[in-house]
């Protein structure tokens, strides 16, 4: 009879737990206590144009603005309403039982953890929106919830300082409304937008074939704690916190704007999950599961134990004119949250840098293989500054031993005396000059003392593989101070040189440390913008994130397409909408993924000027180093190929140097997008095998022209 007795009680216990209800186990530490009344019933207050309406009993809100309406989460009425607590719940939670020492994920809703609605005494209103606390009773788990509304702008932020929590839960992850201006099944002119790459649309006027939500961590994972992967197609790192949902009638643009370092885009389509809603937003990140190491060759799964401290906002940006454009977002997004000194921008630019030499192995020890020398990089840049007045040059691999054994630093550089003639001689071309290192990175050869490496949550030194094909180079991630130190150094000692830095990896790869130096991501930004900040340098910096764009002299490596997941339907050149115009932008080396016409074509599509790796000998050279998959870089090689590019990009872009793109269109059926600059030009950029004709111009197919 006891055993029955025990069993039915497990039952019930299991299945209490699974719905929601507060179950008391003995020996558990108690939940917050459930006092005051109920504050049930909707709470409507008019700010400036719009009238707010709250429900209070799951946070779900609307706003009106004339005949226009946004919804944190809106049944649609066609819908069985199996999913009105998923749609209509204002916040999702992710949290871990750790009841018995088992590990147990639940991700919620908040009115299906807690029993009781949001009591009077935590919900304050104000006349620009509203405060409530809510307090989830079943996990012990309470926050605030703060939401203000000006002008425009509906921001919400949940602080940091208050979150609470009891020992038997831990909270994972909090989404703020995550179905914000969702849309039901298929939507007539319908898109959404990701930051993925260059930009990428998501098309929700057909069903589409993906089975999977887009799901990307902001500024990349933290590999501080989560083990890095070393894949060579990687996907696109998203750069900038930035969401939009777009409809004919409005569009919502949704920025998180504190806590972005913590913060993962996701974004899925009716019938993804079985959920038929359209819809995107954030997820930020509190814990992490990782690897804890044992010993050096036992390792187990846990948890972070501390949860990241940060306060957690987004700002729902209520665009209510009517066919807003992706260039409107973006010009939003710049003007909003970017704080950009425009460049002087005087001609289309063209980025030429030399690989200066690499190693590989030899019967004792590992030889240098010399692949260009300082006077042949004058020599090219003399020539080509003859077509191109936008010349830039870099070099990497000047150190001894060449790329595969640089320190982390410009120096100590082999031929001093060489690079410095370079510098001095390319400055009278008026043609800036850069040393290209990796101030966060350094290469296992180097030999770099582990007292100025960082550690990460297992107390484990982190090795990241090179990507490039055929390398066996690994590298060690160096500590934010070791960092500062060699780029200070470096930057004093330029000036001789008439040159400045092309920073890898700063203010691009982005992780906390642990132990010696310990360090979050929060305060990893706050180092490199300061670091970057005060360095008496010129500083072009490397696929960078949003953070570092107020910063930099110039972008290099500038993707030029999105990630091609199943769910994006389209490239936009979004990323070159925000900078383009203000901040001189180039590819990455156009020579080692060389499409021909296509690739030239984007280039000017994007707004982006061309950029190679070259060297004096052939490439052949390089067989047997960690350059090897530069398969081919010989100037007299590419001579003609350069140029060609220049010269194909220029004859459009020269007409828009120093403007941003105000609007981009498709035209119907085709291979064509037209965009308008701020100067009134038009580029035509014709990707399809057939001529387009517009007001008199024929484009002809895999052409682009530019018409005023």
């Amino acid at each position: 009879m006891r055993k029955k007795l025990f069993f039915i009680l497990l039952a019930v216990a299991v299945i209490c737990s699974t719905v929601g209800i507060a179950v008391a186990t003995e020996g558990e530490p108690s939940t917050l206590a459930d006092e005051g009344s109920g504050a049930e019933g909707f709470y409507t207050r008019t700010v400036g144009d719009y009238e707010l309406t709250v429900d209070k009993t799951n946070l779900n809100l609307s706003l009106k603005k004339g005949d226009l309406e946004w919804t944190s989460g809106k049944v649609d009425p066609s819908d069985d309403e199996t999913n009105v607590k998923n749609i209509e719940d204002g916040l999702y939670v992710m949290y871990r039982s750790f009841r018995r020492g088992n590990s147990t994920r639940y991700d919620r809703p908040i009115t299906r953890i807690t029993t009781q609605p949001i009591k009077e005494r935590d919900f304050i209103e104000r006349d620009d929106g509203f405060d409530a606390t809510v307090r989830l009773t079943d996990i012990g788990i309470s926050f605030k919830v703060e939401v203000r509304l000006k002008g425009d702008k509906l921001s919400v932020t949940v602080p940091d300082s208050s979150i609470k929590e009891t020992s038997t839960y831990k909270l994972e992850q909090i989404a703020v409304y995550p179905y914000f201006d969702s849309s039901y099944q298929t939507v007539e002119g319908g898109n959404i937008f990701i930051p993925d790459g260059s930009g990428a649309l998501i098309d929700l006027n057909t069903p589409g074939n993906a089975q999977n939500e887009y799901s990307q961590r902001v500024y990349g994972n933290d590999i501080g704690i989560t083990a890095p992967t070393s894949r060579a197609n990687e996907p696109h790192r998203i750069t900038m916190p930035v969401v939009a949902t777009m409809y004919g009638d409005h569009t919502t643009m949704m920025v998180a704007s504190d806590g972005a370092e913590y913060a993962n885009i996701t974004a899925g389509t009716s019938g993804i999950g079985r959920i038929p809603y359209n819809r995107t937003g954030f997820r930020f990140i509190y814990r992490e599961e990782y690897e804890r190491f044992l010993d050096s060759n036992t390792h187990t799964n846990d948890f972070q134990d501390e949860r990241n401290h940060f306060d957690a906002s987004v700002d729902f940006n209520l665009m209510g004119k009517s066919n807003v454009n992706i260039a409107d977002v973006a010009a939003l997004y710049r003007d909003n949250y970017l704080d950009i000194d425009k460049k002087n921008i005087d001609n289309v630019g063209m980025r030429l840098q030399f690989l200066m030499a690499d190693n590989k192995p030899s019967m004792f020890g590992r030889e240098t293989v010399r692949m260009t020398d300082p006077d042949f990089v004058l020599q090219t840049a003399e020539s080509v500054s003859y077509y191109c007045k936008g010349l830039t040059v870099a070099v990497t691999g000047y150190q001894s031993g060449g790329l595969g054994g640089s320190k982390p630093s410009v120096f100590p550089m082999a031929n001093k005396a060489g690079y410095r003639n370079l510098g001095s001689r390319l400055a009278m071309l008026d043609v800036p000059f850069n040393f290209t290192v990796d101030y966060v990175r350094a290469y296992d050869r180097a030999n770099v003392s582990n007292s100025n490496l960082t550690q990460n949550i297992s107390e484990q030194f982190v090795v990241l593989n090179d990507t490039r094909a055929g390398s066996t180079a690994t590298f060690s991630l160096l500590k934010p101070s070791y960092t500062a130190k060699l780029l200070k150094s470096d930057a004093s000692r330029l000036g001789s040189f008439n040159a400045g830095l092309e920073a890898t990896n700063l203010g691009s790869l982005l992780f906390g440390g642990y132990k010696t130096e310990a360090f979050t991501r929060t305060d990893l930004i706050k180092q490199t913008v300061e670091l970057v900040k005060t360095a008496d340098v010129s500083i072009s910096l490397s696929n960078p994130n949003s953070y570092m764009f107020n910063l930099m002299d110039s972008y290099v490596d500038t993707p030029i397409e999105y990630s091609a997941y199943l769910i994006e339907t389209e490239s936009v050149p979004f990323l070159q909408m925000v900078l383009g115009g203000y901040v001189p932008m180039y590819s990455s080396a156009l020579n080692l993924d060389y499409t021909g016409k296509s690739l030239t074509l984007r280039l000017i599509d994007s707004n982006v000027y061309p950029s190679f790796i070259l060297t004096k000998e052939d490439a052949i050279e390089l067989y047997g180093t960690d350059s090897q998959s530069i398969f081919t870089s010989s100037y007299d090689v590419w001579s003609y190929t350069v140029r060609q590019t220049y010269e194909d990009v220029n004859a459009v872009l020269q007409n828009v140097v120093g403007e941003q793109i105000v609007r981009r269109e498709k035209v119907d059926g085709q291979e064509v997008y037209i965009n308008t600059y701020s100067n009134g030009y038009k580029t035509i950029v014709n990707y399809s095998s057939q001529p387009y004709a517009y007001n008199g111009v024929t484009v002809e197919a895999q052409s682009a022209v530019a018409v005023h």
